[in-house]
Order: structure tokens, then C-alpha cells, then sequence
């Protein structure tokens, strides 16, 4: 994640030899004094240094067109071609025609989006460079493309209000990839702060060593960024990649310095309020060149990372692993052309849709650094079902915009950018949009002991009921009993929590046809295993009007016999109920011969002695809601079963 300052030998004779200024033998010795100590330090590549002296020189003579020039190269080489500008101008205005001039007013023009101008003094730049600047000359070009589709997307800018997010988060230090939490109330990002842990500074840019910070939401308002603990933050580079979307799981970027690798991603898992110490997350993601950045899938399964190993397609390319049964992850798969260029490619998230994949691209149809992207995804395949395009201004500037992380319901994003109005680098902004769809079911709560209302730390199973095979599994906090999972819309879905020395809660969601963002709270109490007490089965599911068990309940039936294997002297009666509708004989029949068929196949499918299960059918006698809705009479129309023995 460091960014690195490049400096070539003949980019600085360029600079130092296309225009000079000779200073009269009257001119005041401490002006004379500071120029030339300001350009020792700039011949030693000591920029930040020189550019102090070189500032301090401009208030002695203000407007000199050396001094303001060379103020102007530092801000660039600093990366703040913004901060340039004015003192560009000034050189240029005070009589300075070189290219040099030219060549650095016209990168700056393009970070201001004044992109005519920009074009006209780049273009003017590389008909008479040198033909040996090839780096520069390679920029020059590179930006005047730039411009061209910087002009375009401002032609057609998205409709979006976009916000920094404050001095409780943003720092005058660099502020970057943030990581946030399903429920949006917790963000975690890395900074390059004065106060670093170990107090290091890197000798390849001069900033401090990057630390992972955490902020937490109530209401609306985002608390004083802390810096987490040692542990997570060591005396090298720690940077936050991001959260799974439980938010029970933090990636990390590390590059310590003893380690002569550019740099691995880690995983550190929440124990109740602690993150544990960061694991390596193995050669099937890391190797011995830099692995910046990555995102997971909602159900955990995929994960999108970059890296700028051998055998990509340009500098960084984005690439992806699936776990395999065995929960270890498979061989990586660099993604096509489509995404990845000759440029670099960095920043991936895939949004909880498990479908959208956004990523930052120094190429593509960008309007300058990295932009950000969107494109279809299949994740099963790393195949593009939609090709990327460019996410629009004003969500892309000229200058760099990058990890871009959205909101499950799709209304709100989050991301990195330098622009004017901050807070001094790069800041962390928020957007916002009126309208969004998002087909994805957040369910979201608490879990806790029925008897002690105590948190409890349960695993959350969930199955599509279609095939019968898990989907995912997610776990609740234990020292808060917060959860949260998100389920694509397409399926139905049986989701069943489940703690050791508890009867499992089971719940069904059927999403198939859902277009647009759903919450649903949901906050469970798990009974223990004790005489009396009783469970809904809500994924057991009949045939209309018949007592045929459908494949969809095989998950479910599977639980409840596995929760009679592994307590081998309950005995359970199963209870079976209807709504009011039809003949009250006709529905004590049904609720009877369907409790029976949940029975039978424990017997015959899962070997359970008949001795320790018996049934009954209650039909419309025991509504748990009135019938006067069709949810309320699907809640009536249910199967349970009671521990009567133990």
C-alpha cells in the first residue's frame, strides 16, 4: 500500500536545466542562501525538506519564477499536483516558457479538471521534448487521454451527494480503505499518522508506516477514530483491507520489516470485544511479491484480491480463490483482459449481491490515477457476465479514487479519494443516492440464552433449501450476541442457529422474486435441552393439502434427527398444526398424518427407536396468530416438536 516516490536521474537534470534564472549579486543572501541549500537537498532527493526551504524562500521574494517553479515540481514529486498549481502559474506568468513548466502546469491543469488547458500544454510539451524523457513523455500522453475521457464523463455526472466524513475520522495524514460493517456501525481504515506504533518512518516515501484505526456509529455520528491495539497494528505497514460481512472477521495488510516480501493479507477474527492476532492467509493468496488488497463474498466462499506477482497482465491485477470443502482455499485465478490491463488494477469489493464486482483501474476509460468500476461477475466461473464501466463523476476525479466499498442496500458508498475541501491527504468520503435497488435480505439481530437473557455464541447455518446444501455460516458475537447475515435474492432459504447444549432455532426466508433491499430483525433466544421445551420447525414443508414431506425439508429433518443422536435419552413428540381455513375434521386429519410423516422418516431415514417419538395433530385448535392475514395463517400452518422425556 506505500506508495513509492520514483525520482530518475534524468527527470531531475530535466527539471533543473530547462530554465534558469540568474539571481543579481544585490539579491538578499538569505534568499540566495535558502535556494541554494533548498537545492542540495532536492539533488539528494530529500524533496520534503527542500520544498520547506523553497516556501520560505517565496516569502522572502514572492512570484520569482525559479523559486515558484521548484515549489511547484516539489508539490508534484509529493503528490499534491493540486497544491502546485498556483505557484506554476506564477513561474509561468513571471516569464518561464520551458517545457519543464509546461510539462508540470499541464499535469496540474488536469488534477483541477481543466482539461482543455491541460491538453493544449502537454500536447505543446511532447511535440518538442526530448525524445530520450520517455517517462515524461509517456505521462504526457497518458494524460492528455486522461483529459479526453475526464471530459466526457463530466459531460453526464451521477446523481450523488458526496461527503467527507469529518475530522472525527480524517486526519492531515493519508486516510484510506475503509472497511465497514454490514449494519454500517462500525468503520475501520488505515492512516499514516505521527503517532504510529513504533514511530517508524519509510525510508522509500517518507511517511510514517501505516496503523489500522477504528471508529464506531451511534445515530449518525462516527466517534473519534482510536488506533487499535498491538497486536493488529506492529512497527511495519498494517492496513485494514476489510470486513467480512458478519463483521466478525478483519483482513490485513502487513509488511513487516524483517520479511523481505512485498507484503501479505491476514486474517484476524473477533472474540467477543478482542481481535485476535492476525494469521497469515496462506501461499494460495500470498507470495513473495505484494498483496495489497482483497474483498470476500457474503457467504464466504470467494475472494477477490490484487496482487502484482509474475504472470499478470500488467503491474497489479486483481485476482480470485474459492474455498474448496475442505475450507481451504483453492489455486488462484487471475481475471481476464476485460478487467485487467497493462495498467494497474487494485482495490477489489464485491458487493454482498455477490454478483457486482468494484475495483480501481489506472486504465480502462479513466480520467486520471486510478477510477473506480463496476462489472458483473460470476463468481463460480471468474467469467464477466457485464463488462466494466466507469462508476461517473463526481465519484471519479482526476486524481486518485480508490476502495470503494458500498452499503448492502446500495445507497450509500464509501471510499478513498484526494480532492479539494480536505482535510490535508487523502480523506475518507461517504456518498449518498435518493434511489437504489439492492435484491438482498440483511437479517440481522441478537442471540441469547432464553433462562439467563445472556449473549451467547451460536453458529448460523444457512441452507438452500432447494438443494439442501449450505450456503454459509456465520457467527453470532459473543460478547454481544450481534449478528448478521446477508442472503442474495433467488432462493429460499432455511436458516438455523445452533449452540452447543441448546435445541436450534430455525427460520425460513423464500427471496426468490425480491428486487429490491430488505431488513428483518430479528433478535432469538435459544432454549436449553430440557423437558417442556419446544421448537417450530419452520423448514419442514408438505405438499398442498397432502402429508408429503418435500425434498426442501431434508436440512431441516436433518437437524432435529441430529439433535436426537447426540442426546440419545430425550424422547420428543411431534405436533402438527393448521390455519382455519377448510373443514376443522378435514384439518385435524392433515395436522395428524403430517406429524406422522415427520416421524417416519426419523425412524426409517435416520434410525431413531420408535419408543422416543410420538405425534399429534391439533389442526386449528392451537393458532399462534389470528388467521385473518396470509401471514399470519402461514405462521399457524407449522410443525413442531417437544422434549416430553429426558
Amino acid at each position: 500500500m506505500a506508495l513509492t516516490r520514483k525520482i530518475s536521474l534524468c527527470i531531475l537534470f530535466f527539471n533543473l536545466l530547462t530554465f534558469s534564472v540568474c539571481i543579481s549579486y544585490g539579491q538578499d543572501k538569505e534568499f540566495k542562501k535558502l535556494n541554494s541549500d533548498a537545492q542540495d537537498y532536492f539533488d539528494a532527493e530529500a524533496i520534503d525538506e527542500a520544498l520547506k526551504l523553497y516556501l520560505q524562500a517565496d516569502k522572502i521574494k514572492p512570484k520569482d519564477p525559479h523559486v515558484t517553479y521548484m515549489i511547484g515540481i516539489c508539490y508534484h514529486l509529493q503528490g499534491h499536483g493540486l497544491l502546485a498549481l498556483p505557484f506554476l502559474e506564477t513561474s509561468k506568468k513571471a516569464g518561464n516558457e520551458s517545457l519543464g513548466v509546461k510539462y508540470y502546469l499541464g499535469l496540474s491543469y488536469h488534477l483541477a479538471h481543466r482539461f482543455d488547458e491541460s491538453i493544449a500544454l502537454l500536447q505543446e510539451f511532447v511535440s518538442k521534448a526530448d525524445p530520450e524523457q520517455e517517462e515524461m513523455l509517456e505521462t504526457a500522453k497518458r494524460t492528455i487521454q486522461y483529459c479526453k475521457h475526464g471530459k466526457e464523463l463530466v459531460k453526464n455526472p451521477v446523481k450523488v451527494k458526496i461527503k467527507n466524513l469529518g475530522p472525527s475520522i480524517n486526519s492531515k495524514y493519508r486516510d484510506y480503505v475503509p472497511g465497514i460493517s454490514a449494519d454500517e456501525t462500525v468503520l475501520i481504515f488505515t492512516s499514516r499518522r505521527d503517532n504510529t506504533t513504533g514511530g517508524g518512518v519509510d525510508p522509500q516515501d517518507g511517511l510514517y508506516y501505516e496503523d489500522v484505526y477504528i471508529s464506531t456509529k451511534a445515530d449518525t455520528t462516527w466517534s473519534p477514530a482510536i488506533k487499535m491495539p498491538i497486536g493488529i497494528n506492529t512497527e511495519g505497514h498494517d492496513g485494514c483491507v476489510g470486513i467480512s460481512p458478519d463483521g466478525q472477521e478483519m483482513y490485513i495488510y502487513r509488511d513487516i520489516k524483517k520479511e523481505k516480501n512485498g507484503g501479505d493479507l491476514y486474517l484476524s477474527d473477533l472474540k467477543g470485544d478482542v481481535w485476535s492476532l492476525p494469521v497469515n492467509m496462506g501461499s494460495s493468496i500470498n507470495s513473495k511479491y505484494k498483496e495489497p488488497s482483497g474483498s470476500i463474498t457474503a457467504d464466504e466462499k470467494v475472494f477477490f484480491f490484487s496482487s502484482d506477482r509474475e504472470g499478470g497482465l500488467g503491474g497489479m491485477d486483481i485476482y480470485m480463490v474459492k474455498k474448496q470443502v475442505d475450507g481451504k482455499w483453492g489455486k488462484p485465478i487471475l481475471l481476464g483482459p476485460e478487467i485487467n490491463t497493462s495498467g494497474h488494477e487494485d482495490g477489489p469489493f464485491i458487493h454482498a449481491d455477490g454478483k457486482t464486482l468494484y475495483f480501481s483501474s489506472t486504465s480502462h476509460n479513466s480520467m486520471g490515477g486510478y477510477d473506480i468500476f463496476s462489472c458483473i461477475i460470476n463468481t463460480e466461473t471468474g467469467q464477466l457476465v457485464e463488462k466494466p464501466k466507469n462508476i461517473g463523476y463526481p465519484i471519479n476525479t482526476a486524481d486518485d479514487d480508490i476502495f470503494f466499498v458500498w452499503s448492502a442496500d446500495n445507497k450509500r458508498a464509501y471510499f478513498s479519494s484526494y480532492r479539494e475541501g480536505g482535510y490535508g491527504d487523502n480523506d475518507l468520503y461517504v456518498l449518498e443516492r435518493d434511489e437504489a435497488n439492492s435484491a438482498l435480505v440483511v437479517l440481522k439481530g441478537t442471540i441469547k440464552s432464553c433462562d439467563e437473557d445472556k449473549a451467547i455464541a451460536a453458529t448460523i447455518k444457512v441452507t438452500d433449501n432447494a438443494t439442501s446444501k449450505i450456503v454459509g455460516v456465520f457467527n453470532s458475537n459473543s460478547a454481544t450476541g450481534k449478528y448478521t447475515v446477508i442472503l442474495p435474492a433467488g432462493k429460499n432459504y432455511g436458516i438455523a442457529i445452533e449452540a452447543p447444549s441448546y435445541l436450534f432455532y430455525s427460520k425460513n426466508i423464500d427471496v426468490p422474486l425480491l428486487n429490491h433491499y430488505l431488513e428483518i430483525k430479528d433478535s432469538v433466544c435459544l432454549e436449553r435441552i430440557k423437558i417442556g421445551t419446544h421448537i417450530v420447525l419452520r423448514n419442514i414443508f408438505f405438499d398442498v393439502n397432502k402429508a408429503t414431506l418435500r425434498p426442501e425439508s431434508e436440512a431441516e429433518l436433518e437437524r432435529l434427527a441430529d439433535i436426537l443422536i447426540k442426546n440419545p435419552t430425550i424422547k420428543i413428540q411431534i405436533a402438527g398444526h393448521t390455519d382455519s381455513d377448510g373443514n376443522d375434521d378435514y384439518n385435524m386429519k392433515l395436522s395428524d398424518a403430517r406429524a406422522h410423516a415427520v416421524v417416519t422418516y426419523l425412524i426409517d431415514k435416520k434410525g431413531i427407536g420408535k419408543e422416543r417419538l410420538t405425534w399429534k395433530g391439533y389442526g386449528e385448535t392451537k393458532p399462534v396468530a389470528p388467521n385473518d392475514t396470509p401471514e399470519n395463517k402461514q405462521l399457524n400452518r407449522r410443525t413442531e416438536f417437544e422434549i416430553v422425556s429426558k
